[in-house]
């Protein structure tokens, strides 16, 4: 993914606000310290790219519980004082989530580093170029649709 710094910390901020915003979803004061605990742990996870974008993967997963009314974890616990690539684990996903493993599939290929394209890329007449351009999600379904004009055969 080609995210540009700009573009990752506007999500975060607008993902911080949302979290603001739904806090008073969670019952228990007790949750809305420790959401708002790591609400400034994550404000301060800036150093790498990467780190950004584990961050706001962090948040995305304390806004559902926050939007749940209960918070699961690892966000019913205070966060931890290691960097967030150290608890990376603690994500839905688990290893998947490792900031090492943030490059997508496409990106990899794009790359040279994930060997055999996939076959979309080898089906497309361009060898992928315009679908690499566009958003692909980390997961979920991804999918393509495309129409195609031909002009009308003339009738005889």
């Amino acid at each position: 993914m080609s995210d540009t710094l700009e573009n990752l910390n506007y999500d975060f901020n607008y993902n911080l606000f949302i979290a603001k915003t739904l806090i008073s979803n969670l019952a228990k004061h007790e949750d809305k310290t420790r959401a708002t605990r790591w609400m400034k742990k994550l404000s301060t996870c800036n150093r790498t790219a990467n780190e950004i974008r584990l961050r706001n993967d962090f948040m995305y997963y304390l806004i559902v519980n926050i939007q749940q009314g209960e918070l699961q974890p690892p966000f019913n616990e205070n966060p931890p004082q290691k960097p967030l690539p150290s608890i990376a684990h603690l994500l839905p996903g688990g290893a998947e989530a490792d900031a090492d493993a943030e490059a997508g599939i496409f990106e990899k290929v794009e790359n040279g580093e994930g060997g055999k394209k996939p076959l979309i890329y080898e089906n497309s007449p361009d060898g992928g170029a315009f679908l690499a351009a566009q958003p692909i999600p980390r997961c979920g379904a991804f999918c393509y649709l495309a129409v195609v004009a031909r002009k009308p055969e003339p009738e005889e």
